[in-house]
């Protein structure tokens, strides 16, 4: 513990729906940080990604989100772990400088929200509009409240922030909370920073805004909707940002093989998205407002 507060400098959080997301829309900054070995990097899955499967498919993903941390530094030893946050176990791998926290919630599902059949159609959407309870895929646990979930995301991070006491204000990095999600027909109309992105992305980011301001600098990204603007990285950002990606879909590729169900690099989530980076940033000591100002 000791030595692990006076190695590290820096710490940053990145909290996505599922296992691709930061790769795709902040894979860039994630490398920047992954590489510095006085930085501590710290991602946190909400959902299992699973689109509603049980043949393996959730475990792939998992596999690759580890990967394509790991594939910024140096080959380390890998240790697997369950920790305990707001009475909730989580699981957590932990390599070198970069931790990752796996919640394995159900996916909420695309254009829907509503969640899969195989998981009780459970999503955090509903948790979030209702308070309908939602168990973990593996059945880990069940979270009975939006507060009780969004407050175990706070533990988390809260325990991560006082191990390292030289940055007293970490970034976090997530999806904007300011969007309108693509089960609304009208999501591309919306008055929002961030249109028609996944139900599961926004939830993410609306938990996160409960508690953020006040302690922790936001850099709040576009998801879906960031194809639709010109690309804007290039270069060793975009060199270095692919390289993460492809280690996850590796990974991906390779345990999927195991389950007989093989998913190559999904290239169309690449072109569409890896050659961009759409954000706006936020200081710790200013507000998270239901109306900000989007970026460009």
């Amino acid at each position: 513990m000791q030595l692990l507060q006076l190695a590290v400098t820096s710490l940053s959080f990145y909290v996505g729906g599922h296992q691709d997301d930061w790769q795709l829309f902040r894979g860039n900054a994630a490398y920047r940080d992954l590489s510095n070995p006085n930085a501590r990097v710290v991602f946190i899955y909400a959902t299992a990604g699973d689109a509603g499967r049980t043949d393996g498919w959730w475990e792939a993903r998992e596999r690759g989100a580890v990967a394509a941390a790991r594939k910024a530094f140096a080959p380390a030893p890998l240790t697997l772990d369950v920790a305990q946050f707001n009475g909730h176990p989580i699981v957590r791998y932990s390599s070198a400088n970069s931790v990752s926290y796996f919640l394995r919630l159900p996916d909420g599902r695309f254009r829907s929200g509503k969640g899969y059949p195989a998981y009780r159609n459970e999503s955090l959407s509903q948790l979030r509009d209702s308070d309908a309870p939602v168990s973990a895929i593996d059945n880990s646990t069940t979270y009975r409240s939006w507060k009780d979930f969004w407050q175990t995301l706070q533990s988390i991070m809260d325990s991560e922030r006082v191990r390292v006491p030289a940055m007293p204000h970490p970034m976090v990095n997530a999806p904007d909370y300011f969007a309108a999600d693509n089960s609304d027909p009208e999501c591309a109309s919306r008055d929002s920073c961030n249109r028609c992105d996944h139900p599961d992305h926004i939830a993410v980011g609306e938990a996160l805004r409960q508690f953020v301001a006040g302690t922790y600098d936001r850099t709040w990204w576009v998801g879906y909707d960031s194809e639709n603007r010109p690309e804007n990285l290039k270069g060793a950002e975009f060199a270095r940002k692919g390289e993460l990606f492809f280690a996850y879909a590796a990974a991906v590729l390779d345990e999927s093989t195991l389950n007989g169900k093989p998913a190559p690099p999904d290239l169309g989530e690449w072109h569409a998205w890896g050659a961009r980076d759409y954000t706006r940033t936020v200081g710790w000591d200013q507000p998270d407002p239901v109306l900000p100002a989007c970026g460009p």
